[in-house]
C-alpha cells in the first residue's frame, strides 16, 4: 500500500464531501474546516520544499497566507500528488532541516502522514461526515507511529496525548486519534 497515495485520496474524498455550508465549523482542531483543509495543503507544500532540499525557513515562505484560493479540492487533491511524488522520489539518507531540528526521513513520513489522517478525521467531525478512517491505512500508520510516540509527542505538534483510559482492545482509529489527543 502507497501509504501516501491512500492518505492523500482519504483526505481528498472526506473535503470533496464538506458541505459548502461547513467550511466555517469548528474541527477538534480548534480551528475551523477551511482552517484545517489549509494547514494540511501548505503541510503538503512544506514537506515537498524540504523534501527537495529548501532550508526550514525556504521551507516555510509564504505558507502563513490563503493556500487553497478559490477550489480547495484541487488545492488538496495537487498537494497531496505532489508530496505524494516528494516522498517516491527523496533522497532517504539525507538529514531533512525540519523547522524542529534535523529530523530522518522516516521521521518526517510519519510526522506528515500522521498530520494527513488526523487532519482528515478532524475535517469529518466538524464537517458533520462519517469519521471512520481507511482501517487499512490507520493500521499502518499506527503500527508506524505507536513505537514512536513520545518522539512524535514530543514535537508538540499531536495535541494533548493520550488520555490513557483507551484500553488496549479498542479499535486502532480510537487508539491513533487518543494518542494524538482526539477525543472520539
Amino acid at each position: 500500500m502507497d501509504l501516501f497515495a491512500a492518505a492523500g485520496a482519504q483526505l481528498t474524498r472526506i473535503v470533496s464531501s464538506v458541505p459548502s455550508t461547513h467550511w466555517d465549523k469548528p474541527t477538534p482542531a480548534d480551528v475551523t474546516v477551511r482552517e484545517v483543509v489549509n494547514h494540511v495543503v501548505g503541510g503538503n507544500v512544506f514537506a515537498v520544499r524540504l523534501l527537495s532540499g529548501a532550508s526550514a525557513a525556504d521551507s516555510v515562505a509564504g505558507l502563513d497566507a490563503d493556500q487553497l484560493g478559490d477550489d480547495p479540492l484541487a488545492a488538496v487533491a495537487n498537494s497531496c500528488e505532489a508530496q505524494q511524488v516528494a516522498f517516491a522520489t527523496a533522497d532517504q539518507t539525507a538529514p531533512l532541516h525540519h523547522l524542529s531540528g534535523d529530523i530522518s526521513y522516516e521521521t518526517f513520513v510519519r510526522f506528515r502522514l500522521g498530520d494527513v489522517v488526523l487532519h482528515a478525521w478532524d475535517i469529518a467531525i466538524g464537517a458533520g461526515l462519517d469519521p471512520t478512517l481507511d482501517p487499512a491505512l490507520v493500521d499502518a500508520l499506527w503500527s508506524m507511529v505507536e513505537p514512536h510516540l513520545d518522539d512524535m509527542r514530543a514535537m508538540g505538534v499531536f495535541g494533548t496525548g493520550a488520555t490513557n483510559t483507551v484500553p488496549p482492545t479498542a479499535s486502532p482509529q480510537s487508539r491513533l486519534l487518543d494518542a494524538f489527543g482526539r477525543r472520539p
